[in-house]
């Protein structure tokens, strides 16, 4: 499930650049273009809003270099060496900034929870793991516990 994840974030990922560098190149054909024909360059207003479009899209690529940054192979590693029966990871979201991740999951009972708390403290790649909030899902037949830990990814630099 994890390798699918990554799979399709990487996947995600070079689509992306590859219609980034496909605009860049229809921006430098243009540009070729409107000197060909002696056009004038775009006048002061419209320089400032490409800079802010610039400059939006330069903040958008640095978060995606940040969320590129992640130590996916330990993070994942962690997580799959981790997995306990009776525990169902739903949710993962990392903060770059923070080197945190955001667990959601479900357990069958709170020993599973507690368990599986242990082991992500205990693995090599994570550390600073607490739960940070949890509820009896009631709807549900088994009553599961539903859960977000929060655990701080190791540098191995």
């Amino acid at each position: 499930m994890f390798t699918l994840g990554l799979i399709v974030l990487m996947t995600v990922w070079q689509r992306h650049t590859h219609i980034n560098q496909q605009l860049l190149t229809l921006d430098q054909s243009i540009l070729q273009l409107k000197e060909r024909k002696g056009l004038k360059p775009a006048e002061p207003q419209l320089q400032a809003k490409s800079s802010a479009d610039l400059l939006a899209k330069i903040e958008e690529a640095k978060k995606l270099a940040s969320f590129l940054m992640i130590p996916w192979g330990d993070v994942l590693n962690a997580l799959e060496s981790s997995a306990l029966d009776g525990l169902a990871l739903l949710a993962i979201e990392p903060d770059a900034k923070k080197r945190q991740l955001k667990i959601t999951a479900e357990a069958k009972n709170k020993d599973i929870m507690f368990s599986y708390l242990e082991k992500l403290e205990a693995s090599g790649e994570l550390a600073n793991v607490y739960l940070l909030k949890h509820e009896v899902v009631e709807d549900v037949d088994q009553h599961p516990i539903r859960f977000v830990a929060v655990a701080t990814w190791k540098d191995h630099q």
